[in-house]
């Protein structure tokens, strides 16, 4: 019984854990398959990912510190395939699509609102750079 209630109260501390870092913003959801896959998200205003017959998908939360227009661009160079970065709000509304064809865009964000950042991937051989200010 002993055992039973450990488990449980652990189970129930990873839970909330990864939960807090999924709203911070500290953890990322990936569906991807890759030959290669180099990706840096160290930086708050810009993402770097060099991929090799890249399948699938990135999530992230994105927060924001102000309330105001945010330009968003998505350099990519892709010899193979398509790449494309998305903005979603909380009720997974599209407020942004990026890929090659057009590569700018500005949106309001209001800061009290989460925003999720995808990056999907078909077949894509190159690198990009995924920035914001």
């Amino acid at each position: 019984m002993d055992y039973l209630f450990i488990f449980i109260l652990l189970m129930t501390f990873l839970i909330i854990l990864f939960y807090t870092l999924w709203i911070k913003g500290y953890l990322i959801i990936s569906r991807k398959t890759a030959k290669l896959f180099i990706a840096s998200f160290r930086n708050k205003k810009r993402c770097r990912i060099k991929f090799v017959s890249c399948n699938g998908y990135i999530k992230k939360i994105l927060k924001f510190k102000e309330n105001r227009s945010y330009d968003f661009c998505l350099n990519s160079i892709v010899e193979n395939g398509l790449v494309m970065a998305e903005i979603w709000d909380n009720n997974k509304k599209i407020l942004l699509h990026l890929n090659s064809n057009m590569p700018n865009a500005t949106i309001n964000v209001d800061k009290k609102c989460r925003y999720y950042l995808i990056l999907k991937f078909e077949e894509a051989t190159g690198e990009l750079e995924f920035l914001w200010n």
